[in-house]
């Protein structure tokens, strides 16, 4: 019992005690009284990458959690206690909240208690593993409480709410779908379902951390459904853009997809982006954001061994039967060589969808040329064998390492995808549509039309 006032005296003391700042920011605190004796809690920071902000273990029960924070964060709070479990919070700096089980009811006070009450509630009420509910109604739901609400924090921090329940909304739709071009454990293309092509997309979805990818989902879905049309490869940021109705997020995206364009080293095509979609920007800080980012293009000088025109004709490779393949071999058809290693689970993953655009393109002056990238021979053939790939398969005689058509092309990592013209000159040495993008069908047809 003295360990239990003496806990609960130092929780007083916290509670009213002034933030303190630090050079990352004001304390903020968490701390628990839990249905469990012993168990512990973590915070993170959402992202591609769980950031811990904080981890720490109970001590009867009870628990206090000391982080730092700049500026409103939405973050995951995980317990081992069969009661709170986890679930999202959005921790201000200087916040200072306890979490108490009572009975099976979970309840939070202290300063910043109310709005993360309100999420609390919300996020279990209206929860995504819950069967009765489709991903849409969960969210709608969501935004409805969020809309309804009469509290005045809520109110105050509506729109982050908003936006947060927008990004964990198409989160919770594309992110299996994402997470499966990367993994590449299957043979066939697990499309997600999505139909909300109406949704209004709000421009506090930025806060979200993947916010720009679903969106990119949302677009790819739209191409298919034969609602959005991309005029040509250098126009699809300005034509994903100018489908999004709100000004600030349209910005937003445009400028974060030149600069993830120029992060993945799309080195031929970005500036092209840039041209095509600064139009649409009215804010002139976006518009230095695009320039300085076109600015850096020329600072990548690894390409410059294989810029549009260089001829590649000459280069050689090991088709499966032991006799060699030149690129000349393919004279008269485009080609679009996609560079994988057994190893490469994204480059596994695009297998399927090289399969599915093969066959659209079918009887079409353009070859598919599966390049692969291992040292031993003996890995690409048995994985051959188990995946049964047909199509057109060669081999880097020496590997990925010692390849020089590899070194020639700019060594990068790899799934890595290359464009040669009909007469064996490069067209693009670092194509960043993969084929699981529909863009890159535009791409290959637009050359085809020349």
């Amino acid at each position: 019992m003295n360990k239990i006032f003496a806990i609960a005296a130092v929780l007083c003391g916290l509670a009213i005690s002034p933030p303190t700042f630090a050079e990352d920011g004001a304390k903020t605190v968490i701390k628990g009284q839990m249905s469990s004796q012993q168990g512990g809690a973590s915070l993170f920071i959402e992202g591609f990458g769980l950031t811990q902000k904080g981890r720490t273990n109970y001590t009867n029960g009870s628990f206090i959690m000391e982080t730092t924070f700049n500026e409103p964060t939405f973050c995951i709070l995980t317990t081992t206690d069969p009661i709170v479990k986890g679930f999202n919070v959005y921790l201000k700096p200087g916040d200072d909240i306890l979490i108490t089980v009572k009975g099976n009811q979970v309840v939070l006070s202290g300063k910043g208690s109310k709005l993360n009450q309100f999420l609390f509630d919300i996020i279990n009420k209206y929860n995504y593993k819950d069967k009765q509910y489709t991903a849409k109604e969960v969210y709608t739901n969501r935004v409805n409480a969020i809309n309804a609400s009469a509290d005045a924090e809520v109110k105050l921090n509506k729109a982050a709410l908003l936006g947060h329940a927008q990004g964990e909304y198409l989160d919770k739709v594309f992110g299996p779908y994402m997470e499966s071009k990367v993994a590449g454990e299957v043979d066939e293309i697990n499309k997600a379902k999505f139909d909300d092509f109406n949704l209004n997309l709000v421009p506090e979805i930025v806060s979200y951390y993947n916010w720009f990818k679903t969106i990119n989902e949302i677009m790819y879905a739209k191409m298919e459904a034969g609602k959005l049309t991309v005029r040509n490869s250098n126009t699809w940021i300005a034509d994903f853009a100018k489908t999004i109705g709100n000004q600030e997020l349209r910005e937003a995206y445009v400028v974060k997809l030149v600069d993830f364009a120029l992060m993945e080293e799309d080195v031929f095509k970005v500036k092209n982006y840039a041209k095509e979609a600064m139009p649409l920007l009215k804010d002139p800080s976006n518009i230095s954001k695009i320039n300085a980012i076109t600015g850096r293009v020329d600072k990548l000088t690894r390409y410059n061994n294989a810029v549009p025109g260089t001829d590649f004709s000459q280069a050689t490779f090991l088709k499966p039967d032991g006799t060699k393949a030149k690129i000349s071999d393919y004279k008269g058809r485009y080609i679009l060589i996609d560079i994988w290693s057994t190893w490469c689970h994204p480059c596994v993953a695009e297998m399927p969808f090289l399969k599915k655009l093969e066959h659209e393109m079918e009887g079409k002056d353009v070859v598919f040329l599966s390049l692969n990238g291992d040292v031993k021979e003996e890995y690409w053939q048995n994985f051959m064998k188990k995946r049964n790939l047909t199509g057109n398969q060669i081999k880097m005689e020496k590997g990925l390492k010692d390849d020089p058509f590899f070194y020639q092309i700019g060594v990068t990592g790899i799934p890595r995808f290359a464009i040669i013209d009909k007469e064996g000159k490069m067209v693009n040495a670092k194509c960043c549509q993969r084929p699981s993008n529909p863009v890159l069908k535009v791409y290959l047809n637009e050359l085809l039309s020349k």
